[in-house]
């Protein structure tokens, strides 16, 4: 696990807000070096990853992973050094107030979200509005207005933190966590018994509206499309068809969006191989990367694998490190897999 650990340091260091993917760039370039053949960045900030395995007319595998993730933006300066904002990505905020935050302008500037203490509320307790909520700083409207500027990213002040051995907790784990997965796979395929071409993008806008990896699998043309992202973990008291368990390993998802023909092959050779793996129903819209990439070009036989997470779009996401290892053990086994397609 200490390489798994490594790799996730390294991407959920850097912030990545959705449409300011390029800051986290460097993080990944520097872990891909020495595993790839071929690195690209297109004008959406989506990074293309190519590793090939040197034979001629082999099949093309993309395995996308989305590195974007939830975060905010500023909408105005205000006076005695507070900022209004509004959302990247969708964000509860019955759990923004009192969250630390760091506002990315010409200077990194740390601030608090706002929280009205709860003796001075009045009537029934209710999450915030967005524009109820202001970040303060401590800077006067003047410093302000030197550093930073209306549109500047904000993210969550992230410290990653491992709990019981096996567990996570930082803030963009969605989709980092399933990146650190790929990126851990492709470190440990051996060129020569490679069955596809593999090409991996770490995709931009995932969070507002999953353009990256549609427009980049236009130019793929893929015979096959993994994509990973992370899912919803099952509670103690919670056995919902939607969710997964945490530690219970990765999962493959059964919806009218995947390829059933793909996402069948894909689980008769796993079984065969011994692998394990969760089921997860979601009989429409799968809300990931999986439903576009699916239609683009003529269409992409798609299979879409998860891993479990708990606080989606928090400070304090988290997932079980057994859960990335087992992502990675798949994704690995399938990119030997002549006998998938």
């Amino acid at each position: 696990m200490e390489k798994i650990k490594s790799i996730l340091n390294s991407l959920v260091g850097g912030f990545s807000v959705s449409g300011h993917e390029i800051y986290g760039k460097e993080a990944i370039e520097g872990l891909a070096k020495g595993i790839f053949d071929e690195i690209k960045v297109d004008n959406l900030g989506t990074m293309l990853l190519i590793k090939r395995s040197g034979k001629v007319g082999t099949k093309k595998l993309l395995i996308d992973a989305h590195y974007d993730t939830v975060g905010m933006m500023i909408k105005q300066i205000k006076k005695n050094g507070f900022l209004s904002f509004t959302s990247v990505g969708g964000l509860d905020t019955g759990i923004l107030p009192s969250t630390e935050v760091v506002i990315h302008g010409k200077e990194d500037v740390y601030g608090i979200i706002t929280s009205t203490p709860p003796h001075l509320k009045s009537g029934a307790q209710k999450s915030p509005k967005m524009d109820e909520l202001y970040i303060d700083t401590g800077y006067s409207k003047e410093k302000l207005e030197e550093l930073l500027s209306v549109g500047d990213p904000i993210s969550y002040k992230n410290e990653i933190e491992y709990i019981n051995g096996d567990y996570v907790i930082s803030a963009g784990l969605d989709d980092k966590a399933c990146l650190c997965a790929v990126i851990d796979a492709v470190s440990r395929m051996d060129k020569d018994s490679l069955a596809f071409d593999i090409y991996v993008t770490a995709s931009a806008q995932e969070e507002t509206g999953k353009c990256g990896a549609a427009r980049v699998s236009f130019d793929i043309e893929p015979d096959l499309a993994v994509v990973t992202d992370v899912n919803f973990a099952r509670d103690e008291d919670d056995d919902s068809f939607e969710c997964i368990v945490p530690g219970g390993g990765a999962s493959i998802d059964v919806s009218a969006v995947t390829n059933r023909r793909a996402t069948k092959n894909i689980m008769k050779h796993l079984t065969k191989e011994g692998i394990d793996y969760q089921v997860v129903c979601e009989p429409s819209s799968t809300s990931t990367n999986a439903d576009f990439v699916s239609i683009s070009t003529s269409g992409v036989p798609t299979v879409l694998m998860s891993i479990p997470l708990k606080s989606m779009h928090t400070p304090s996401e988290i997932v079980n490190l057994r859960d990335i290892k087992s992502l990675s053990d798949i994704l690995l086994s399938i990119s030997y897999g002549g006998d998938i397609l």
